[in-house]
């Protein structure tokens, strides 16, 4: 069977569709394709063929006026048995692709209506009207799908309640797991005190309250290693800037080597309301790399710290309940260095790619 992703929006070396779900799906005997928006050429990665349109959108509205019209062409020249859409402006293409006798996913990686009230872009009175309406196109078009794929509970949920979407299925982003990686208590010691922050910078994870934290902790440092959201480069204002080591993007065969510098992990950010989501794959990722974490104060997430007794969990707003527990974990490095132990067992036992691959693979192959 033939498999083929499209996106606009991901880049290439995209975690979630090349070194989870593409290379669960090479592995498990299927021919993969991924087409991708960029001006890079063609290549093989992980046994996948990354199959470049030439063309790289200059901005979000171009993405979005352009991109539909394209990926059509490539969906045509492919000619694929399963095409996987991620991106929340192709949605509607699933009326395309069933008119030509194929099967289609949806990948539901963000709950679109709550994140488009979060958009700065948008007009603060128009974000309820276009949160609405994109709710609706959701209810018409992800009926149409084989199968649509969530990465958190109440997102499940959402698709059946709301959305009435029956062929819904949980599929977490958990961490490939590392069998050979071992942090001994003597190197955890000995390492600096530094906070690191690894993945995009989105607005919603508050930079800005870390930077305020940190200005009253002088024993640590901040590690801030992603790409920024294009709206949420104002920190770049804050006092606390010139501090930050800032490493603008990084291949992810570099992440390991990143994160070994650090003894605390930030993975904080405000879900508006939600209980969680188990798709901030820097959650996962840094438990696996066994340091204590820093979550945000949220239903979902103090499960995962009660059981598991794996980091702290923080209110992202509240500067001065981040430094007090970076200043516990840093004045308690045992215990901490312990929370991260803890924390890879927990990957390691419960939240991992391996058991939510042999779900996808379920799902896929009964299509």
């Amino acid at each position: 069977m033939h498999y083929c992703f499209v996106t606009g929006l991901y880049s290439r070396s995209d975690s979630l569709m090349i070194y989870r779900q593409g290379k669960s799906l090479v592995h498990a005997g299927y021919k993969v394709t991924y087409v991708v928006c960029d001006e890079l050429p063609d290549e093989i990665k992980e046994g996948i063929h990354i199959v470049s349109t030439g063309y790289k959108p200059s901005g979000r509205i171009n993405r979005i006026l352009s991109t539909k019209r394209i990926i059509k062409r490539y969906i045509d020249k492919v000619d694929a048995d399963v095409y996987q859409i991620s991106d929340p402006e192709l949605m509607g293409l699933v009326g395309y692709v069933k008119r030509k006798n194929k099967k289609v996913v949806f990948n539901l990686r963000e709950y679109y209506p709550d994140l488009l009230k979060r958009k700065s872009y948008i007009p603060g009175f128009l974000k309820k009207t276009i949160s609405t309406l994109y709710a609706s196109l959701m209810t018409k078009h992800l009926k149409r799908y084989d199968a649509v794929f969530a990465v958190a509970d109440w997102m499940y949920e959402m698709l059946k309640t709301r959305h009435g979407v029956t062929n819904s299925y949980l599929l977490t982003n958990f961490p490939i797991i590392n069998n050979n990686f071992v942090l001994s208590k003597k190197e955890y010691m000995q390492r600096e005190n530094v906070v690191c922050y690894i993945g995009t910078i989105y607005a919603r994870s508050h930079q800005e309250k870390i930077f305020d934290a940190l200005t009253t902790i002088p024993t640590a440092k901040y590690l801030l290693a992603g790409r920024f959201e294009d709206d949420v480069n104002y920190v770049e204002n804050h006092p606390y800037w010139s501090k930050v080591e800032f490493i603008n993007g990084f291949p992810r065969c570099e992440m390991e080597k990143i994160m070994s510098r650090a003894t605390i992990s930030n993975t904080l950010r405000d879900f508006m309301g939600r209980d969680g989501s188990y798709g901030v794959i820097k959650i996962f990722e840094s438990m696996e790399q066994a340091l204590p974490v820093l979550l945000s104060d949220v239903p979902l997430h103090r499960h995962i710290v009660e059981k598991y007794k794996c980091g702290l969990c923080v209110e992202p707003k509240d500067a001065s309940a981040i430094a007090s527990a970076i200043q516990y974990l840093i004045e308690n490095k045992e215990e901490a260095y312990e929370m991260g132990q803890r924390g890879r067992e927990a990957v390691l036992k419960e939240y991992n790619w391996q058991k939510q691959a042999e779900k996808y693979i379920d799902v896929i192959s009964h299509l």
